[in-house]
């Protein structure tokens, strides 16, 4: 396949404003363009015989490949997860982004298949591999065919193209987070690139402060002054109906002390430095002093956070049934307006606790910092870092081409002045009309009624916009976001509420509600070391074996405990039988996984 790449002239000022990012091969460390074009991972020098190019790294974003590269993948497209994402008579397969890639990046993407229905998907991914089908040159591997994946040598090994091609600050957020990277490597070698979540949901306390204020309570800055808050939320009436029907805490138990909103993790953080959570055997795995790796939910300190848990549950400061609540359950509670404290990310403030205005106009949960414990210990875990992973087709021989569109939104993500790779395009937006509005000579990002923009020019008939990055980024199976880069704008609205957005992750940010974005300060302020999982490997051989074994054994037993069906001593009797059931074993892999990844 030959292949050379051209410059393409960009004339008229309508143009530049319209035009999603171009680019194409990456530059190396030192920012000097990259030399070749098609590439294969497995150093198959057949599959790059194309003229090379030394372009101006200031010039990358003129770049496009000629002839074009054709990219195929999947996707689930459930149609509601993005609601109205297109416009009328586009869709998945042809939209502003397919036909501008096309026409401007030479980059034609194809779908192998779009589902509606992420089992289907698996089921898909799984077929191929188990006919030996060809797989799609770039797909999202879904969590339970990774490793087969890998196994069966289907998938490429990606250190030499993330070397060649990819953007040098997106290196540095791989090696930075090298520790989550572990379920796709195999032998020193990383076999998908993952998918950052923001990192901004860490645990913040909400109350409902119009409750501190009728009962003259303060802000409880320690476990002891929060139990005598979920006391007298309990017992003292706080909605003033006359009725004994609030309780302190909504808590879901269901799934042990960590899950995705109602946690108590700042509860374990307060009394042990070992982070819990006895719902998944893959977490929390916690690194002491020696340097090796342990179960948290069988440390000798889990009996704090138990016997805790076990007084608010006996004085009734816990709803009864939060053992088979989840967190959308319990969450019901503190809408309605029956609890008044819950534990969750920032975001809680405007959905659902928000919901509790509907039921009483004078409710207002407000966001406060982690309360510490006895030896003024206050922290809590760290949320997942990686959203999944992108794979590669062995066989793909236009990875530079991938990389291409990929560093473009990366960098724009980034905000930097001065990168090579920044397209002077996206000064206003992607797409007019998608993302962003040219109205009366003004750039509209958002607030289009109030900025006067007639209806029939909004982006969507709700008055919402489009961001086309992501779409594309889905359709090319990576993701753009850089984890915490949203800090700096969080400090900036709460410093000026007023202040002009000047990115597009400040517009973001500063479209967040008050709340949440109050509630993100506290999570800040707060100066807070997030505990970290250090397993991020594959299931062991015993994990596979006996994980559910043991998962069942430790939140049957913790609830046992929490609820006084069993006395605080039944937890070494617990320890024991995990032990002997596997979970010595367990220990054992994943301290030799741990050794060998950081080798």
């Amino acid at each position: 396949m030959k292949r050379y790449v051209k410059l393409a002239k960009w004339t008229t000022l309508a143009l530049v404003i319209s035009s999603l990012p171009t680019l194409a091969a990456c530059s190396s460390d030192n920012n000097n363009a990259a030399n070749g074009s098609g590439t294969n991972t497995n150093n198959q020098a057949a599959a790059n015989d194309g003229a090379k190019s030394d372009v101006d790294p200031s010039k990358l974003w003129e770049q496009k490949f000629d002839p074009p590269v054709t990219i195929t993948t999947a996707i689930v497209d459930d149609g509601a997860s993005r609601g109205n994402a297109f416009k009328p008579g586009e869709s998945m397969e042809d939209n502003v982004n397919t036909r501008w890639m096309k026409e401007n990046m030479g980059i034609d993407v194809k779908f192998d298949f779009i589902v509606t229905k992420a089992e289907d998907y698996d089921t898909k991914i799984r077929l191929l591999l188990s006919s030996g089908g060809k797989l799609p040159d770039v797909f999202s591997a879904p969590g339970d065919s990774l490793q087969n994946l890998i196994d069966a040598g289907k998938v490429m090994p990606l250190d030499d193209a993330i070397e060649k091609y990819a953007h040098p600050e997106y290196k540095k957020l791989l090696e930075k987070f090298d520790y989550a990277l572990g379920e796709v490597k195999r032998d020193g070698k990383l076999y998908g690139l993952p998918g950052f979540f923001m990192g901004d949901e860490g645990t913040v306390m909400w109350i409902r402060k119009d409750w501190l204020d009728k009962l003259g309570l303060q802000e409880p800055k320690t476990l002891d002054e929060l139990t005598n808050v979920l006391k007298a939320f309990t017992e003292d009436d706080p909605d003033g109906d006359g009725k004994a029907d609030t309780i302190g805490l909504a808590v879901p138990l269901k799934e042990g002390p960590w899950t995705w909103m109602g946690q108590t993790d700042a509860i374990v953080a307060a009394l042990t430095d070992q982070m819990i959570n006895t719902f998944d055997i893959r977490s929390y795995w916690n690194k002491g002093a020696d340097g090796k790796l342990s179960y948290g939910a069988i440390q000798p300190d889990a009996k704090k956070y138990l016997q805790l848990m076990k007084d608010w549950m006996s004085n009734g400061y816990i709803d009864k049934e939060a053992g088979i609540m989840d967190p959308m359950k319990a969450s019901e509670a503190a809408a309605a307006g029956k609890a008044g404290v819950m534990f969750g990310p920032a975001w809680m403030g405007g959905w659902p606790l928000g919901d509790a205005e509907k039921v009483d106009p004078k409710a207002d949960f407000e966001a406060y910092n982690l309360p510490s414990g006895p030896d003024g210990k206050f922290g809590r875990a760290e949320k997942g870092i990686t959203a999944g992973f992108t794979m590669f087709n062995k066989d793909f021989k236009d990875i530079e081409a991938w990389f291409a569109y990929f560093n473009k939104l990366f960098a724009k993500n980034l905000n930097q002045d001065g990168d090579p790779y920044n397209d002077p395009r996206f000064k206003d937006g992607f797409h007019e009309g998608y993302d962003y509005v040219n109205y009366n000579g003004k750039i509209v990002k958002g607030d289009f009624k109030e900025a006067g923009v007639p209806e029939d020019k909004w982006p969507l008939k709700d008055g919402s916009r489009m961001d086309m990055r992501f779409m594309m980024a889905n359709i090319t199976g990576g993701t753009t976001t850089i984890p915490y880069s949203n800090t700096d704008a969080i400090k900036k609205f709460l410093a000026d509420p007023k202040a002009e957005p000047q990115t597009s992750t400040e517009f973001d940010v500063k479209a967040s509600p008050a709340r949440a974005l109050k509630a993100q300060g506290v999570r800040l302020n707060q100066g807070i070391t997030e505990g970290k999982n250090y397993f991020t490997g594959p299931l062991t051989p015993t994990m596979k074996s006996k994980g559910q074994l043991l998962t069942k054994l430790a939140t049957e037993t913790y609830l046992k405990i929490i609820y006084g069906e069993k006395p605080m001593d039944y937890f070494d009797d617990f320890v024991k039988q995990w032990n002997d059931n596997g979970g010595q074993k367990i220990t054992d892999e994943v301290n030799a996984w741990y050794a060998e990844s950081n080798k």
